[in-house]
């Protein structure tokens, strides 16, 4: 069950309260770059792969993060 709000089941499907913060959880999303489904890890994800992130920002797939020395 939800560990943010008093969820509930109706007709057998969980029901969240309203504006319990963990809502997201349950959500079916579609990738802003490729529409596949998916089910978000965090609340702002909107894409279903970093590889989507990439080409969605024009990012090339063989640019790799560099580490900075402190």
């Amino acid at each position: 069950m939800c560990e943010s709000c008093v969820a509930l089941r109706i007709n057998g499907t969980l029901c969240h309260e309203i504006g319990c913060p963990d809502m997201w959880k349950d959500e079916i999303r579609e990738c802003k770059w490729c529409g596949l489904k998916f089910r978000p890890l965090f609340a702002s994800q909107v894409f279903d792969e970093e590889s989507c992130y990439r080409a969605h920002n024009g990012i090339p797939e063989e640019m790799e993060e560099v580490e900075h020395e402190a």
